[in-house]
């Protein structure tokens, strides 16, 4: 049974709340949880969790300036719907390779994968399923699919909507004022999603292949991979294991295992104590053997030398 994060909502909540570190990302997106987290993107970690929560939904933004990998969990009982705004970079949800104006449907029932090689701009709707079977109750069933946003009507009706609680925070303390916009928000959402037949997943064979290969590098991660050793396991040429990884995560695959290798190192250096650890072992245990290059790639993702990371105050993942 999967971890959940319940939604109980606060009609008339406004959030909008900045964040530079996982910790504070994880408290500003109320209601979801971040799980098996991993930078992807070299920089400044920075972003914005923004919403307000009405009757039975509630809607905002995620801006992520920063690539990253992840697992979530969306709130329970609802129904997710997540609108592509706005992205720099190879971007994919759920198995789907996701463009600007493209819409997934995320349920609660299990977690969604997410991956963005760098900034993305996200409008999110939760809905609670209880209002949907009253209304449009076809919709539960579409989850995992990918639709579109045409003529970005449901982006606009976030962002108009949005635009006026920011301008008049105090109206939406109104209950009529919440119903309305809940309504306005549900009728626009069904006027997108009539006609449409929602996308299944349409990956080729060397990007369901590529998935598997991250599926597996997230549970069996070690010194010892290498990227001739996968391609020899998963029978796979190393020109199709290339385009796939960059089609799916706009990196190599080379590259896609140096990150994770830097972000396991990385968690390990916060966790353990001055005293008792070395860089140089850390860095061995994930495979670096040259500690200059370690050091220099790590400090391109992490924006701080392997050896001041110990200096730092262990924190949460």
């Amino acid at each position: 049974m999967i971890e959940t994060h319940e939604l109980a909502f606060q009609p008339g909540l406004i959030v909008n709340q900045e964040f530079f570190d996982y910790p504070a990302m994880q408290e500003s997106a109320k209601n979801w949880l971040f799980l098996a987290r991993y930078r992807f993107d070299t920089g400044d970690f920075y972003g914005r969790h923004d919403g307000i929560q009405l009757n039975n939904m509630q809607f905002g933004h995620a801006d992520r300036h920063e690539g990253m990998m992840f697992q979530g969990v969306s709130p329970k009982d609802c129904l997710t719907i997540a609108i592509l705004q706005k992205n720099s970079g190879s971007v994919c949800i759920n198995n789907h390779k996701m463009e600007s104006g493209d819409i997934i449907l995320i349920d609660d029932t299990k977690p969604y994968d997410f991956s963005s090689s760098h900034h993305t701009v996200m409008a999110i709707i939760s809905i609670s399923k209880s209002l949907l079977a009253q209304n449009s109750s076809l919709i539960l069933l579409e989850t995992d699919k990918k639709f579109e946003d045409n003529n970005n009507i449901l982006s606009k009706i976030i962002e108009n909507e949005w635009q006026s609680i920011t301008d008049s925070p105090d109206i939406y303390q109104e209950s009529e004022k919440l119903r309305a916009v809940e309504e306005k928000v549900l009728n626009t959402m069904k006027q997108v999603f009539k006609g449409q037949v929602g996308e299944v997943s349409k990956l080729t064979k060397g990007e369901q292949t590529a998935l598997e290969i991250k599926s597996f590098l997230l549970d069996s991660l070690a010194e010892d991979i290498t990227i001739e050793s996968l391609v020899s396991q998963f029978n796979i040429s190393y020109k199709t294991l290339e385009n796939s990884f960059k089609s799916l995560f706009g990196m190599t695959p080379k590259h896609f295992l140096m990150l994770l290798k830097l972000n396991h190192a990385h968690e390990d250096l916060l966790r353990l104590e001055l005293k008792t650890t070395n860089v140089s072992d850390i860095a061995m245990k994930w495979g670096f053997s040259h500690f200059g290059r370690f050091s220099q790639s790590y400090k391109g993702l992490f924006d701080v030398l392997p050896s001041e990371t110990l200096n730092l105050t262990p924190v949460q993942l």
